[in-house]
């Protein structure tokens, strides 16, 4: 049996390559596929940047507070399915850390946006009809990675709907698989003494990672983590991979898991998800 044509290309988005391969489709139809794939992750990464003052998230964080915004219906999702997490996880997936990660020199201010309230978290978003999003108080929202595995999840279905029997998309940390056939993920843990690494089967689902970053904060430490709950820093001796059934619930899960460890696996049970972990001087930990 004659092998199906594979056809992959990559580029720079969302702040790291994007590689797309689809199978399954002539040379002419896997490009176009790949073109659509690309030009939908470009649109979300404008809707949805903290950095580009024109975006939704940008829009948001300057006037919310005031009136209520109106945003794109694939904005107005990612905020649903972030506010959800928010209150299945405690309050520890939190949209609304961007002043944490300002201050710690990982995001720049907000651009013209007023000075968030201390005192402001998820539960200050209000999701009102006709895709408009008000804040009970001024604050900073990012949608970083949430947005970024909503990106991946919109190209693998870009690349069915244009018939590709096997595709992946990924986003640096972030991936997912549709088809049938099975593929090997390797790890790739950057904790010092993480020697082994471990492969996981994916069909038809999404994996993301999370660990160390190597900026340095302004405490001195490489953490780009908190727990948005205990308003804290999360260690970044740790290293997360979570595969769940779509990579915008795999990237956030991930966060869940870097704050609390094995006590997210009830978070992970609840969304049919399963992660394991790495600590220094642990080793290799599955959490559900």
């Amino acid at each position: 049996m004659p092998c199906s044509p594979i056809t992959e290309r990559a580029r720079p988005l969302l702040g790291t390559c994007v590689s797309v391969r689809v199978e399954g489709l002539r040379p002419a139809l896997a490009h176009a596929a790949i073109d659509a794939a690309f030009a939908e992750i470009a649109a979300l990464h404008a809707l949805m940047s903290f950095h580009q003052p024109d975006s939704d998230v940008s829009r948001l964080n300057r006037a919310a507070y005031r009136v209520p915004v109106r945003v794109d219906a694939r904005t107005f999702e990612v905020l649903q399915r972030a506010l959800d997490l928010s209150a299945r996880s405690d309050g520890v997936f939190d949209i609304t850390i961007a002043p944490a990660l300002v201050a710690a020199h990982l995001l720049p201010a907000a651009s013209a946006a007023p000075a968030p309230d201390p005192a402001a978290n998820w539960r200050d978003i209000v999701l009102h009809g006709g895709g408009r999003v008000g804040f009970r108080r001024p604050l900073w929202l990012d949608l970083g990675g949430i947005a970024k595995g909503y990106a991946v999840d919109r190209a693998i279905e870009i690349l069915a709907r244009h018939g590709a029997e096997q595709a992946c998309v990924n986003a640096g940390g972030d991936l997912r698989i549709r088809g049938a056939r099975s593929e090997p993920v390797q790890l790739q843990c950057a904790v010092p003494d993480a020697t082994s690494r471990p492969v996981i089967q994916l069909a038809n689902a999404a994996l993301a990672s999370s660990g160390a970053d190597p900026r340095v904060a302004a405490d001195g430490h490489r953490h780009v983590h908190f727990d948005a709950a205990a308003q804290r820093a999360v260690d970044t001796r740790r290293f997360v991979s979570v595969w769940a059934s779509s990579c915008m619930l795999a990237d956030s899960l991930t966060k869940v898991v870097m704050a609390r460890g094995c006590a997210a696996r009830a978070v992970l049970d609840a969304h049919d998800a399963h992660a394991v972990l790495h600590e220094t001087g642990s080793g290799w930990l599955q959490v559900a």
